[in-house]
C-alpha cells in the first residue's frame, strides 16, 4: 500500500497528466492503455507487430496466451464486444476446464492449538491481547459517520482518521484477524466483540440501503471511474468484503454472508454501469490504481455462491496488463509497486482453483519462480520502498526501507497455494523462511499493537530509524498493521495439511509446537519443539499420537526434512527405531497409528548466500 505522502505527491502528478499516476506498466502511455494492447494483439501489420513485440520482449508465439487472459475472449468480436448482457450470459457457461481436485486439504484453524510457550503461541497471544485492546465504537466511527447514524466513541487515528481517504481498510482486516484468531483460541470476549463489528457494520449498511458499505462515501468510486485522483477505494473494499466472508467461513456467520453478497450487487452494478455507459476499456484503466485482493474474494465467494455474477465480476479485476506479462512469461516486473500485484497473482490462482484454467496455475508458478530467483532477499522478503527493482540487482538497493511486510504476507499466500497444488518443499522452505524473517520479527517484543512497516536491510540500519518507524496501538493501521493482526491470527493454519485417501495423509511442514486434532486420521497429534540454542545447534522434534475413541487406524506422516539442514548428524526414530531419512529439500514418509513416538533431530549450521546482484562501490 502506498504511504499517504506518495499518494499526496501521485495526486499533484495526476493534475499534470493522469496517465503518469496510473501505470500498469513500466513504459509511459503505450503500455498503460489497453486499446493499444488491443490493437497490437488484432492488428494485420506483421512487421509492426513482430517490432512491438521485441521492444516489449514478448514472443509473437505467445499473443495468444495473452489475449486468453481478457474477458472479451468470449464474447463475438462484434458490435457487441463490449455488451455487458453479452459478457453475462456468455459467463453462465464459464467453460470446460476440469477443476483440479488433487490440492492437499487445509487443516482448520479450529483443529490446531499452540503451545503458549512457543514463539508462535507467544505472538499469537500479544496479538490478542490488542485484538482485545480496540473498541467497538472507535473502529466503526467513520462507517456510522457515512451512514449518517449516531457517533458514540471517537474515530482512531492514522490511516483511520476521518480525514483519511484509506479510512475502513483496517475494520475489514480487524474483521478477518478476529475471526481467524477466535478460531484458533475460542476466546468468548473476542467472539462477542467482533459479533459487534459485524452488527454495527449491518446497521450502516441498512441505514444506507443499496448495499454499499465503507467508511467513506461512494463519491470516491465516482473519482475512481472517472480515473480521477483517489487512494485506492476498492483496495478498502477488498479488506471488507474479506472479512466479511472470513466471519461466515471461520465463524459461520450467516449475516455476514448476506451483507458480503449484497455488498457484490451494489459493485456488480457499478461495473456493469462503467462498461455500459463508456467501455469495458475505462474499466481496465481504472485498475490501474490499487484494488487490493478484489479478485480473490470474488473466487472465493463464488466458490461459495456458484452465482455467475460473483465469477464475472472477478474476471473483471483480473488485470490484464499484469497478468498478461506472467501468462508470456517475461521477467518484466521491475518498477511494479509490489503489493499492488501480489494480490492479482493470488487471485489468478484462485481462478485455476474454481475454474480448473490451467493458464492461471502457469502465471502463479512463474511469477514465484521470478519473484524468488530475481527479486528477494536472503529472508525471503522482497521490495525497495514498495516497488520491484531490476531482477537480480538487489546488492545496491540495501537500505531501511525494504521488504514491505505486506508483501511477504501476500508471498506466503502465493506460496502456500503452490505447496497445496504440487506438494515441492521448496515451496514450503520459502514459506518457513519468509514467515520466520518477515512475519515473526514485525511484533516489538510482546508489547501490543506495535508493530513494524519494513524490514530494514541495510548495514548498520535499525527498524526504529526507518521512515514509518515503530507504529503506535492506537495512531497508526497502515495497511502492514492490517496485515500484521491477520498473520499473527493465523499462524496454525499452514503447520499440517492433508490428504485423503483410504489411508489418510498428513503433510507437517513448520516445526511448531502445537496440537492437532486430526479428525480424518482419528488422532491428537502433539508435537514439540525444542528451542534451538547455540550450546545445542539441533532442530529437535518430538511427535506423538493418541487415538481417538479407541481407533486403530493407520495413517501416513509427511516430514520435511528441510533444505537448510544436513544429512550429516540428522537423525528420525519411529518408537526408538532409527528411520532411513532422505535427502535435505524433500519428505520422510512413515506409517503410523495411535500411540506411536516419532523424534526428530536436524542439524542447523551456519552458512551464507550471495545476494542477488553485485555491490557498486
Amino acid at each position: 500500500m502506498k504511504g499517504s505522502t506518495l499518494f499526496q505527491v501521485l495526486a499533484i502528478l495526476s493534475v499534470i497528466g493522469s496517465v503518469l499516476s496510473k501505470e500498469c506498466t513500466n513504459t509511459p502511455t503505450q503500455l498503460s492503455s489497453h486499446t493499444f494492447r488491443y490493437q497490437l494483439l488484432k492488428s494485420q501489420n506483421e512487421t509492426w507487430k513482430q517490432e512491438m513485440f521485441a521492444h516489449y520482449h514478448l514472443i509473437p508465439t505467445d499473443d495468444s496466451a495473452w489475449s486468453d487472459l481478457l474477458p472479451r475472449k468470449i464474447l463475438r468480436q462484434e458490435a457487441d464486444e463490449l455488451s455487458w448482457s453479452m459478457m453475462y450470459k456468455k459467463m453462465k457457461n464459464p467453460g470446460s476446464f476440469k477443476v483440479g481436485g488433487d490440492f492437499l486439504k487445509e487443516i482448520s484453524l479450529h483443529d490446531v492449538r499452540l503451545d503458549s510457550d512457543s514463539i508462535q503461541g507467544r505472538a499469537q497471544e500479544t496479538n490478542l491481547k490488542y485484538l482485545l485492546m480496540l473498541d467497538v465504537d472507535n473502529l466503526v466511527w467513520s462507517f456510522r459517520k457515512t451512514a449518517n447514524l449516531p457517533t458514540p466513541g471517537k474515530p482512531y487515528g492514522g490511516w483511520e482518521a476521518p480525514d483519511v481517504e484509506l479510512r475502513g481498510h483496517f475494520v475489514g482486516h480487524y474483521l478477518s484477524a478476529t475471526a481467524q484468531m477466535w478460531a484458533s483460541t475460542h476466546n468468548d470476549t473476542l467472539k462477542e466483540k467482533m459479533s459487534a463489528v459485524v452488527s454495527a457494520l449491518s446497521s450502516c449498511q441498512k441505514k444506507m440501503g443499496t448495499g454499499y458499505l465503507s467508511a467513506f462515501p461512494s463519491e470516491l468510486f465516482d473519482r475512481f471511474e472517472a480515473i480521477k485522483p483517489v487512494w485506492a477505494p476498492y483496495y478498502t473494499i477488498h479488506k471488507i468484503l474479506a472479512g466479511l466472508l472470513d466471519q461466515y467461513t471461520f465463524a459461520n456467520d450467516a449475516q455476514a454472508l448476506d451483507m458480503t453478497t449484497w455488498m457484490v450487487e451494489y459493485f456488480y452494478n457499478r461495473v456493469q454501469n462503467v462498461i455500459r455507459t463508456h467501455t469495458v476499456e475505462r474499466h481496465w484503466l481504472s485498475l490501474n490504481e490499487e484494488t487490493g485482493g478484489m479478485n480473490d474474494v470474488l473466487y472465493r465467494l463464488f466458490a461459495i455462491t456458484g452465482n455467475p455474477k460473483h465469477l464475472l465480476l472477478a474476471h473483471l479485476f483480473d488485470k490484464p496488463c499484469f497478468l498478461g506479462l506472467l501468462a508470456v512469461q517475461a521477467d518484466d516486473i521491475s518498477g511494479f509497486h509490489a503489493n499492488t500485484h501480489i494480490p492479482i497473482v493470488i487471485g489468478s490462482q484462485m481462478r485455476y482453483e474454481v475454474t480448473g484454467d490451467p493458464l492461471y496455475k502457469t502465471i502463479s508458478t512463474f511469477f514465484m519462480d521470478i519473484v524468488n530467483s530475481s527479486h528477494s532477499y536472503a529472508t525471503g522478503g522482497t521490495s525497495v520502498s514498495e516497488f520491484w527493482s531490476d531482477p537480480k540487482r538487489l546488492a545496491s538497493t540495501l537500505q531501511t526501507e525494504n521488504e514491505e511486510s505486506c508483501t511477504t504476507y501476500n508471498m506466503l499466500k502465493v506460496s502456500r497455494h503452490l505447496f497445496r497444488w504440487t506438494k515441492e518443499v521448496a515451496y514450503a522452505d520459502y514459506y518457513e523462511r519468509a514467515l520466520t524473517n518477515g512475519v515473526l520479527g514485525i511484533q516489538r517484543g510482546t508489547e501490543p499493537g506495535v508493530m513494524i512497516y519494513m524490514l530494514p536491510q541495510g548495514r548498520g540500519v535499525s527498524k526504529a530509524v526507518s521512515y514509518h518507524k515503530w507504529g503506535t496501538p492506537f495512531n497508526s493501521f497502515w495497511c502492514c498493521y492490517g496485515t500484521g493482526i491477520e498473520s499473527f491470527s493465523k499462524l496454525g493454519d499452514s503447520i499440517y495439511f492433508e490428504e485423503e485417501g483410504s489411508i489418510p495423509s498428513l503433510y507437517i511442514i513448520q516445526y511448531v509446537s502445537s496440537t492437532l486434532d486430526w479428525k480424518s486420521g482419528k488422532i491428537v497429534l502433539n508435537q514439540k519443539v525444542i528451542p534451538v540454542v547455540s550450546s545445542d545447534p539441533y532442530l529437535r522434534v518430538t511427535l506423538t499420537a493418541s487415538s481417538k475413541e479407541g481407533s486403530e487406524q493407520l495413517s501416513t506422516l509427511n516430514l520435511r526434512i528441510p533444505i537448510w539442514t544436513s544429512s550429516k548428524g540428522a537423525k528420525a526414530t519411529l518408537n526408538a527405531q532409527n528411520l532411513d531419512l532422505p535427502a535435505p529439500g524433500s519428505f520422510l514418509q512413515v506409517k503410523w497409528s495411535g500411540g506411536d513416538k516419532l523424534t526428530l533431530n536436524l542439524p542447523i549450521s551456519i552458512r551464507t548466500e550471495q545476494i542477488k546482484g553485485i555491490f557498486i562501490r
